[in-house]
């Protein structure tokens, strides 16, 4: 693969999601004067799609995606971006799609793990190297120790290791990344509404601290869905009245660091990189 410190020398498809991270990645190529091609599959595209190189795509034409990727000279492919599993609509179907469809629904039936990781073998398979967004963006994984103002407390990294023993032990299910605990009680793990709502749902129910923590899965692709915190996990979980947010260094992304870490500051909160044998310990 060829790559260099701005990520892939080659024209990069952006397979867009929802969140910051896939405006963070096309910014990141426009600036460095890198080819890319942003791929999106809503309805209706983020407005900010309106100015980068862009094409709309319906996950039933397979065929004319490829063909778009072929066009733009695109030899690696990223996915970015939270996505929620497709609706088939099989009537939409080109022919290249309906090739695919027993594949596909297969792996729509999976978990996400296993979802996406097929759907990139799908990609690899068609001649693309699928790349992890920490592969075109450099310094989005930070590394380990305290990364703002503020320093957890002896309680503080009491939760995060509970929170830690937790996630671990429901990776295998394949169920969430994130888990918010307080003075060693659990008020909730993330599920398919995403960390954002697990924060609003917490809300109120942290009154003497508590921390969140994002890990990847045991076993998890890194090159796709690894934890991510941003300006919005700070402010949710500001507003859910918690002490700090933990991620596992080497394994999570920090979108937008100087603003992300100024607003933990301003809030009062840590945010905490580790490796995983310290919350083991």
């Amino acid at each position: 693969m060829a790559t260099g410190v701005n990520g892939p020398q080659g024209a990069l498809a952006i397979l867009a999601g929802q969140g910051a991270l896939p405006r963070l990645i096309a910014e990141h190529r426009q600036a460095a004067g890198l080819p890319y091609l942003v791929v999106s599959f809503n309805e209706r595209a983020a407005d900010w799609m309106a100015e980068p190189p862009h094409e709309p795509h319906q996950f039933e034409k397979a065929g004319r995606l490829f063909a778009a990727l072929e066009g733009a000279g695109c030899a690696h492919v990223v996915f970015a971006g939270s996505m929620q599993r497709p609706q088939v609509k099989l009537w939409r179907a080109d022919t290249k799609a309906l090739a695919l469809m027993g594949r596909v629904m297969e792996l729509i039936g999976a978990g996400d793990d296993a979802l996406l990781s097929g759907l990139a073998a799908i990609f690899e398979d068609e001649g693309y190297t699928v790349v992890g967004p920490q592969d075109c963006v450099a310094g989005l994984m930070p590394d380990p120790g305290v990364l703002g103002r503020h320093r957890p407390a002896k309680a503080d990294r009491a939760d995060a290791a509970r929170a830690a023993a937790i996630l671990t032990a429901l990776g295998p299910l394949d169920v969430g990344q994130a888990a918010v605990v307080t003075g060693g009680r659990c008020l909730g793990i993330e599920a398919i509404e995403g960390t954002d709502a697990l924060l609003a749902r917490v809300a109120g129910l942290a009154a003497a601290g508590g921390v969140l923590v994002k890990l990847a899965k045991p076993g998890q692709d890194r090159r796709f869905d690894l934890p991510t915190i941003g300006s919005r996990t700070v402010e949710g979980a500001a507003r859910a009245g918690l002490r700090g947010i933990v991620i596992e260094a080497g394994a999570a992304l920090l979108l937008e660091r100087d603003a992300t870490l100024k607003a933990a500051d301003a809030a009062g909160l840590f945010v905490w990189s580790v490796t995983p044998g310290e919350l083991a310990g």
